[in-house]
């Protein structure tokens, strides 16, 4: 139902309720609301160019805070295994005066350690349960590999092997996220280029829109139809760049990932897996209605 059939009944009824000074007063203040809602949604004016992009800035900022605490949970996991003493090998002297290889020395339960930092950093970050919700057999393999997370699950000694191999699959994890938060502030310029043209190719439009269009004069029209198609040119080339930037891939380093892959992930939560083609192509309605009206004034000069 059109904004203009909805709203204004609600307004008046509200203003009818009211009993008392400050039950009127409080109901003036909300329809004053209501009324500057109705008016700009009847008139066109609250358009938002960049719904999408707007919530999908915000979903990068939201992934970009999460990727960076757990780099800060990484490096204080690297912290802690890199105090723990390994367990070795020591030489005895027997009888004789003859060395031989003895027992382990250090600290041979040092494993349950590594496991409990794990558990205390890595999976102790606040998104944990919302992004991963693994178990700590799970999660830990994922994260390090079989080769690197099944020695933790496997041991309870920590060789001066394992040891070295752990602290590198976690500054590996620190360095891996270092990339996709490069991805991440590509991906957030490219969306406020796109954001600020969008809002600029609207802004443009609004201006040569209006009401009474028949009154204008037909010079005056034309002059707003010329401008209206130069925001439009200006629209489609925003767009076209969006596109081709999709085709070509999400680049995580060196590497590069289907973009429908990657947007379905970080736009999981809005309503477009591509805000800047859906908000474009809302802004091209806009453009067509406008033109329309523009047209029907024109012709009616002609």
């Amino acid at each position: 139902m059109p904004a203009s059939y909805s709203l204004a009944p609600r307004i008046e009824g509200e203003m009818a309720a009211c009993s008392g000074a400050l039950g009127c007063l409080e109901a003036l203040v909300g329809s004053i609301v209501a009324l500057v809602l109705w008016a700009g949604l009847a008139t066109g004016l609250l358009f938002a160019p960049r719904t999408n992009v707007r919530a999908a800035l915000e979903a990068l900022r939201v992934e970009y805070e999460a990727i960076t605490a757990e780099q800060d949970a990484l490096k204080a996991f690297v912290s802690r295994v890199e105090q723990l003493s390994p367990s070795g090998l020591k030489s005895t002297v027997e009888g004789g005066g003859v060395g031989v290889v003895g027992a382990t020395t250090g600290q041979a339960g040092g494993m349950g350690e590594v496991r409990t930092a794990y558990r205390e950093t890595v999976m102790d970050v606040p998104h944990y349960e919302r992004d991963y919700g693994e178990s700590f057999p799970v999660n830990i393999v994922n994260e390090f590999g079989d080769g690197v997370g099944g020695a933790v699950l496997a041991n309870d000694a920590l060789s001066p092997q394992v040891k070295r191999a752990v602290i590198a699959s976690a500054q590996e994890g620190v360095t891996s996220r270092d990339r996709y938060l490069d991805t991440l502030d590509r991906e957030r310029d490219r969306l406020e280029a796109a954001g600020n043209a969008l809002d600029d190719a609207a802004t443009r439009c609004e201006a040569v829109d209006g009401q009474r269009l028949r009154r204008r004069s037909f010079e005056e029209l034309q002059q707003r139809y010329t401008r209206l198609e130069t925001a439009r040119d200006s629209l489609t080339a925003t767009l076209d760049r969006r596109q081709e930037q999709i085709q070509a891939g999400v680049a995580f380093g060196w590497q590069r990932r289907d973009s429908e892959s990657v947007y379905r992930y970080l736009y999981q939560d809005i309503d477009a897996t591509y805000p800047v083609l859906a908000d474009g192509t809302r802004l091209l309605e806009r453009m067509d209605a406008v033109e329309h009206r523009l047209t029907t004034a024109l012709t009616a000069q002609a």
